[in-house]
């Protein structure tokens, strides 16, 4: 294919947007006439899902197509360093000639400072009559961002949905609420401001595909619209459910590259798909070889391969949540395993649950339960329900509002399209759900899952490999035997008792699920003293997790040395997790950790993130320095480590 002959590209994204909340999927209440109109011109895509339902992994995967769960890049603002063969989608399409316009840049991994220097902005790609060379131009929108949800009317009119008439904003009184969230005023208003923002990113795109037609380029390129995963409100975004999942995807080709398309204009296809998968079509589209590395398919050009035939999922930390749920869907089935079921499906849960009315403000007690949220303004981060409390009692049969999960889910979601009936133990079920939990272990093992290792293990074992994490998945020997070990807490007693065997094995990887698994299970004295013994394990993944088990366990005396040398370690995501930990803790058990105070401060002054591994800041493009920065002095220290330090003190 020669340089004349080969399309340009405009990928349209924005965030935190489901499938089902625009009008060509179906939403009645949603006003998105130019996404609309795009869809009738181009090929909509029913199944399209993300790789994890948290932005900066899944965006790592859809610029690498590959699993963020092989490369690193699972943990949110994680900084993972690549192998040296896996580049961004951009390396490859600049190799091949064509330009490129800056890409999203959190995506958990640098982006290459020279090959930063060369993007373009996207008016200059587009407005450059002179220039032969063919285009890779992003434009990326975020009024549709979840924190929508916890803005007020004001804030949304000033800095989401500017550009609407009054006449377009959405009514509350109609506004769609899910069955498992209550459907109270203040749910209604922040839904039709969600919509309200929603409407504004269609104009933009809008201005996009006018912009096209202006520079006479809507004939020689090919357009996506896609998100990044799901919607903003509870049990959407950070969920593995389809409403944090599936997306919208839709691709228009002009005529002069019908050959290119799947089908003629209009066409709805629903094969599933990733959107890791667009990449390699693009580049199947574009002549650019497909590099072997890849785990996307391609689903568009001369390399277009065989429809999947099941989808895969990765839930892993955000911000002070640590969280390991993986989940692989067909066309009909979604199965869920939640290798954490100890811990709330809420990354922030409030003190004494979902359910209990808010003290009242200015009590003493008010001011502690404040401090089980986000402090102050950041509580516009919240990705869960508290700005919806107290929820109604009735609301208590819905898994999102409680304080732990089951081993497994299992849903019909032709039946059951909300995904509210858990079928994992239906004994009508029970062959589905071994096929589903087979097909997702296979995956896990096949693409090294390196959320198998805890996030401070995963760092330790990479300095290995010079700080490259892919490479302990790979080098990995017995990798199907820690699977194993994290799946035995499912299996009740007889797991029970495996896991206490293995709280001697030699491998930290087997100690830690051995550890984290017990905390599933009521635990007994003499697994206590084990516990006790396992603060000073030489892994301070092993260490904390003791810890963590024993303070859930009423022996938050017998703990604290764990906590310690976490804190005063120069790994941040040790210190993170530490205080991470501290902060679901109740008032008691906090009353007892006044000595971890000291440590606490020492642990927000540590500028180190890596150890040796920490990257030059000057090496970084400017996006990612703020990235770095922000995550260790606001994200750790202010979200987690200071509000640890005033929980203990209030306690």
């Amino acid at each position: 294919m020669c340089k004349m002959e080969r399309p340009n590209f405009v990928w349209i994204n924005t965030h935190d947007v489901s499938a089902d909340s625009i009008g060509c999927y179906g939403n009645t209440y949603a006003t998105t006439p130019h996404i609309d109109k795009f869809a009738k011109s181009g090929i909509r895509y029913t199944n399209a899902y993300a790789c994890g339902p948290i932005c900066s992994p899944a965006r790592s995967s859809i610029f690498t197509a590959m699993h963020q769960t092989t490369i690193g890049t699972h943990h949110h603002r994680s900084f993972t360093i690549r192998p040296n063969f896996i580049k961004l989608l951009t390396h490859y399409l600049g190799n091949a000639g064509y330009r490129s316009s800056p890409i999203n840049t959190d995506i958990n991994t640098p982006i290459d400072l020279a090959e930063w220097k060369q993007y373009l902005d996207n008016d200059v790609l587009l407005e450059d009559k002179e220039n032969e060379r063919p285009f890779f131009a992003v434009y990326s929108f975020k009024e549709s961002h979840a924190s929508t949800y916890k803005m007020t009317p004001q804030q949304v009119r000033k800095e989401r949905a500017s550009l609407l008439g009054p006449e377009e904003l959405h009514d509350p009184n109609t506004a769609p609420i899910p069955s498992f969230i209550p459907a109270t005023p203040l749910a209604r208003e922040r839904t039709a401001l969600f919509f309200d923002a929603l409407t504004q990113v269609d104009y933009h795109v809008g201005k996009v595909l006018s912009k096209l037609d202006e520079c006479d380029l809507s004939n020689n390129t090919i357009v996506f619209f896609w998100t990044d995963h799901g919607t903003g409100y509870p049990r959407g975004k950070t969920h593995v459910y389809d409403d944090g999942l599936r997306v919208p995807l839709i691709i228009r080709f002009p005529k002069t590259f019908q050959h290119l398309a799947p089908d003629v204009p209009g066409t709805v296809i629903d094969n599933l798909t990733m959107t890791m998968d667009m990449g390699p079509s693009l580049l199947s589209m574009a002549g650019v070889p497909i590099p072997d590395h890849f785990q996307g398919k391609s689903f568009l050009g001369p390399e277009k391969i065989q429809a999947r035939d099941f989808v895969y999922g990765a839930r892993d930390r955000l911000d002070n949540c640590n969280e390991m749920i993986r989940t692989v869907r067909d066309r009909r089935y979604r199965y869920i395993r939640n290798f954490l079921p100890h811990r709330p499906y809420a990354s922030f849960y409030p003190d004494g649950g979902f359910f209990k009315d808010i003290p009242s403000k200015g009590t003493p007690e008010h001011t502690f339960w404040d401090t089980s949220c986000l402090p102050g303004e950041q509580k516009i981060h919240d990705p869960d329900g508290i700005f919806l409390m107290p929820i109604p009692k009735p609301y208590s049969k819905y898994l999102i509002w409680k304080d732990s999960k089951p081993f497994e889910e299992l849903y019909d979601l032709n039946k059951d399209p909300e995904a509210i009936k858990n079928l994992a133990l239906n004994p009508k079920f029970q062959a589905i759900t071994k096929k589903m939990r087979e097909a997702l272990f296979s995956w896990m093992i096949k693409t090294r899952d390196l959320g198998l290792f805890d996030e401070t293990e995963l760092i330790v074992r990479s300095t290995k490999y010079d700080g490259v994490s892919y490479e302990v998945g790979i080098h990995c020997q017995n990798l199907e035997r820690v699977l194993e070990t994290a799946d035995l807490s499912r299996l009740g007693e007889e797991g029970r008792s495996s896991l206490i065997e293995h709280l001697n094995d030699p491998d930290s990887a087997i100690r830690y699920w051995a550890v984290t698994g017990l905390m599933s299970f009521d635990i007994d004295n003499d697994t206590i003293n084990k516990l006790s013994y396992l603060v000073n394990d030489e892994s301070l993944s092993v260490s904390l997790a003791a810890g963590d088990a024993l303070c859930r366990s009423s022996r938050p005396e017998n703990s604290t040395v764990a906590f310690i040398r976490a804190l005063e370690s120069d790994i941040l995501w040790a210190r993170c997790r530490a205080g991470a930990n501290l902060s679901y803790y109740d008032r008691e058990t906090l009353s007892k950790m006044k000595m971890l105070i000291p440590y606490l401060k020492a642990a927000l002054k540590n500028p180190s993130c890596y150890g040796n591994n920490d990257p030059a800041l000057d090496t970084l493009i400017p996006p990612n320095q703020v990235f770095f920065s922000e995550e260790r002095d606001r994200h750790v220290g202010g979200w987690i480590l200071k509000r640890v330090i005033r929980r203990i003190k209030l306690a």
